[in-house]
């Protein structure tokens, strides 16, 4: 089944930041854009909607290095939100806690 995936501004900004240092950024996230219209579940659950994925980085050369995607699944919408990206080189982990006001944004409008 085929959802509607939408980027929100912070997942614009940290595209266009990892974009300076890795040019081939937007190839791979068609590709991801691509596996989320096929299979929206194919992250790990966080919990309340909340999934994050390993995405490949062409430049590095697979997902293990790769980057982080962070993304809500607004069901009753059938919508994917990209919440955020980021390099697994450059940040080990990322407090979910951030996401909440994202969230509530996005729920209530």
């Amino acid at each position: 089944m085929s959802c509607e995936i939408v980027a929100t501004p912070t997942f614009t900004k940290d595209t266009k930041k990892l974009f300076k240092k890795y040019k081939s950024i937007k190839k791979d996230i068609l590709g991801l854009i691509t596996q989320l219209e096929q299979d929206s579940n194919c992250g790990t659950n966080l919990g309340n909607n909340l999934f994050k994925i390993r995405v490949k980085n062409s430049a590095v050369g697979g997902k293990r290095g790769g980057y982080r995607v962070v993304y809500y699944k607004k069901i009753n919408l059938n919508k994917i939100y990209l919440l955020t990206i980021y390099s697994k080189k450059q940040t080990e982990n990322i407090d979910m806690k951030n996401f909440k006001n994202i969230i509530q944004n996005i729920d209530n409008s």
